[in-house]
Order: structure tokens, then sequence, then C-alpha cells
């Protein structure tokens, strides 16, 4: 599963890639939004994410699109020692 995030003004958004065309996005910030995406790859899901959440929340756009960082998950074992 993939997983991405950004950030949009003073919003968070994670996206993540469910199957096939479906996506999910998270906006985390003062208002939180969820939503599904529909897409054909991972650059129109991004993109129509970022469209998405701008025209929500009525946010100017800044000109260039955000740039989006892979998220990666680990469960920490506080009994590991290295």
């Amino acid at each position: 599963m993939a997983r991405f995030s950004t950030r949009v003004g003073k919003h968070w958004l994670v996206l993540t890639h469910l199957h096939e065309t479906t996506w999910h996005l998270q906006v985390l910030g003062d208002t939180f939004l969820e939503a599904e995406i529909t897409a054909r790859d991972e650059a129109e899901a991004k993109s129509s994410a970022v469209a998405a959440t701008l025209e929500r929340l009525s946010i100017a756009t800044s000109g260039s699109p955000p740039t989006w960082n892979a998220v990666t998950t680990r469960q920490w074992d506080s009994r590991e020692t290295g």
C-alpha cells in the first residue's frame, strides 16, 4: 500500500492508495476532512487531492505544486536495544 504526504497551507494531506484506481485522502489541521479519490495513476491522484483540498478549504493556489513525500511506517519496540 503506497502512502504519501504533503503540506498545503497549514494542513497536512495524507494520500493512501487502496486498490486499482481508488485513493483515500485525509486532510489534517484545524479542519479534518476525508475523501475518496478515483484516479488513473499516482500523479492524477496527487493532483486531484491538492485541487480538492484547495477548493474545499478556499485556499488560494501558490502556483507550484507541493512536493509529496513517501510515508513509511514502522512499529517501535521499546525492548529493542539496537
